[in-house]
């Protein structure tokens, strides 16, 4: 048992912010004209045609306006509206055969938003971290705020990370984003554990940091992500731990189970 702000409670659970702490994900000027262009194709194959509207560079123009708008709504709400309602009522809500759009075309979609702008790669220590925290025994989950249903699942197989979490909680399924305090209860009432018996590890001071504290959870880890273009003005509260690599993480979790 440890000492806490909450008593003596014992560590239980570790939970991992996804995009900017798990993996990185500068942007990638090259792949953007081809994401546009793969999706404008993919919408043609449905039956939206706005290839005679648009060019591949306008399309971004337009794409990236309307995509901030429901950021910026989610922002206020911490609502996370489905794949397929973010395309029809803010990216092409003016185009006559939106109707035409399903579940998993949005998805599709959807995805290439998270993936198609970005060069996404895993921190190159994560899985060496992983395999050394696995030795410990503690549950180990992912909360993510992320508009696809698909990105981190499949993102965690492309990094060979897959076997080391065993829950992701989206913002996508959840319906809620961080910093809202129900998707990080839902999360640790998933784990089977009170938030108070789980550490958080994100790269935002609002969203991670201010989330999990205000859920709750016995401690934060903020690790360092200096390219995160939607933390620019992001501001919560102080972490417990703030650190540069995931190979700092494991001695902070050592000096929370060592505590009597």
């Amino acid at each position: 048992m440890i000492y806490t702000k909450h008593g003596n409670i014992k560590l239980k659970a570790v939970f991992f912010d996804f995009g900017g702490t798990i993996d990185l994900y500068p942007d990638d000027p090259d792949n953007v004209l081809k994401a546009m262009e793969k999706m404008m194709s993919i919408l043609k194959d449905t039956g939206i045609d706005i290839t005679q509207k648009y060019t591949a560079s306008e399309f971004y123009k337009v794409f990236t306006k309307r995509h901030r708008k429901y950021k910026d709504w989610k922002s206020k709400t911490l609502i996370e509206l489905s794949g397929l309602q973010v395309w029809k009522e803010y990216i092409l809500y003016d185009e006559p055969e939106i109707d035409l759009l399903d579940d998993n075309t949005a998805e599709e979609l959807t995805f290439l938003i998270e993936t198609g702008r970005f060069n996404r790669t895993a921190r190159p220590e994560m899985k060496k971290v992983m395999r050394e925290l696995l030795k410990i025994d503690l549950f180990y989950g992912i909360i993510s705020n992320v508009l696809s249903l698909t990105q981190v699942p499949r993102n965690l197989v492309d990094y060979g990370l897959e076997s080391y979490f065993s829950k992701v909680i989206l913002s996508s399924s959840f319906g809620r984003s961080k910093p809202d305090p129900s998707i990080f209860l839902y999360a640790a009432k998933e784990a089977g554990f009170l938030p108070e018996e789980c550490l958080y590890v994100g790269n935002s001071p609002l969203k991670d940091i201010y989330g999990a504290s205000n859920a709750g959870f016995m401690a934060t880890v903020q690790i360092e992500y200096l390219e995160d273009i939607d933390d620019v003005k992001d501001t919560g509260v102080a972490p417990d731990y703030y650190i540069k690599s995931m190979e700092e993480l494991p001695e902070i979790i050592h000096s929370y189970l060592n505590r009597n």
